[in-house]
């Protein structure tokens, strides 16, 4: 695909840019690098390697947060690979297992973070209450139980452990523990809207109707996305004999439902756009995240990712204002910044793609691609430290990020 993006536009565009530039623009595809192999987990940690497992776990994190967990699955085992003690990867690594159904897979990781013989307090207590979470979605009451009993007889658990012991004492039929495990859940973080939610339903269940529905109004209130908050307050309106409520809140759950419906159709739709646009099948790719914006036109990912295929094609009228869309929602997305600089690089508008990179440098100092093309620009127009100071700093970005490497800059001869 390479090749192939870099003819085409060669050829449509002969005397825009120095060649320099043009190979700098053009041979590079950001949104659709996967790392390579990382070493064993046994290997030695070198400092280089630990960085480079932060840089992965942080590109995991997005990927997360994107819907796609498949993608981001692979990218927290490298970052896990070469750094094996490292309870951020690690702990990322097991909610995406958990969220890809993997229960298992999850439980061993968050196990061996907990076997670790040095592991920060903090993070043994979020693997720990991971773990009771995993433990609960996989139906092993029994070992969720015995999971968080010794963050119970630690002096103060947290907010967190009580949620979790009030669900595990409701799962068991044990409705007055659950209730007074929920109750301190709250009374220590007072916006916990799930555990909120976990309280009204336990005191739904137990028949106290007024306290449950006064409960589930909270819940609701501070998360209005809580699927479980609503249905419950709906069934808590009905017992009431408030059937209007009721009706209204049903409603509410519907559409609620719907929305979720849509937002899981979003992950494999973005990854199979991404696949096609590995694979150099730009119209297939265009299709695809055309469609995650037709289910979500405000999606500001989506917009950006159509704006990179869009540069692909050459339709630099499309792609710009895709860019633009994207930003207006998310002005921070260093990937749009740096598509949107490539746009005003190829129309030979070199101080807007300047800006733009720069831009795109503050929003994410660890994105290597930025200083990839500010190298090429300040080549381009003969500014040699310029170019070497961009150069190096890509470099040591790129060593610390195996899934951003890109080809080889120019030397940077005679600009």
């Amino acid at each position: 695909m390479r090749g192939r993006s870099r003819r085409l536009v060669a050829a449509a565009f002969p005397r825009l840019l120095p060649r320099a530039l043009l190979f700098v623009l053009l041979v590079f595809s950001p949104a659709c690098q996967q790392p390579p192999a990382g070493k064993s987990p046994g290997a030695a940690v070198r400092p280089e390697d630990r960085q480079r497992s932060e840089q992965l776990a942080q590109r995991g994190q997005r990927f997360l947060t994107d819907g796609l967990q498949d993608q981001a699955a692979k990218i927290l085992e490298e970052a896990r690979s070469l750094d094996p003690a490292s309870a951020p990867a690690g702990l990322a690594l097991a909610r995406a297992y958990r969220l890809q159904s993997r229960f298992a897979a999850a439980r061993t990781v968050l196990e061996e973070i907990l076997s670790a013989p040095a592991i920060e307090a903090a993070d043994r207590e979020g693997a720990r209450e991971s773990l009771v979470e995993v433990l609960l979605e996989a139906g092993d009451l029994e070992s969720a139980e015995k999971a968080i009993q010794p963050r119970l007889e630690e002096g103060t658990p947290s907010a967190a452990t009580r949620r979790l012991a009030g669900v595990v004492a409701y799962r068991k039929g044990d409705l007055p523990a659950s209730i007074s495990h929920l109750k301190e859940a709250i009374r220590l973080a007072p916006e916990d809207a799930q555990a909120r939610a976990a309280l009204g339903l336990a005191l739904l269940q137990a028949g106290s109707l007024e306290e449950a529905a006064r409960t589930l109004e909270e819940a609701v209130r501070l998360d209005p996305d809580s699927q479980a908050a609503v249905i419950n307050l709906a069934k808590a309106y009905q017992r009431m004999g408030r059937g209007e409520e009721a009706a209204k809140v049903l409603e509410r759950f519907r559409s609620l439902y719907d929305s979720k419906s849509v937002s899981q159709k979003l992950g494999p739709l973005r990854a199979k756009g991404m696949q096609a646009y590995n694979a150099g099948r730009l119209d297939e790719a265009l299709g695809s995240f055309r469609e995650v914006l037709r289910l979500a036109p405000r999606d500001p990912q989506a917009l950006a990712q159509e704006g990179s295929v869009l540069l692909a094609m050459q339709r630099l009228d499309e792609a710009q204002a895709s860019l633009e869309q994207s930003l207006s929602i998310l002005p921070n997305n260093d990937f749009a910044l740096t598509e949107l600089a490539r746009v005003h690089a190829l129309r030979n508008d070199l101080p807007t793609a300047i800006e733009l990179l720069q831009r795109a440098t503050r929003a994410n100092p660890a994105a290597a691609q930025p200083h990839y093309f500010l190298a090429g620009i300040y080549l381009a127009q003969g500014r040699r430290q310029d170019f070497l100071r961009e150069k190096e700093v890509y470099q040591r970005l790129q060593r610390a990020s195996p899934g951003d490497s890109l080809m080889p800059l120019p030397d940077g001869g005679t600009p």
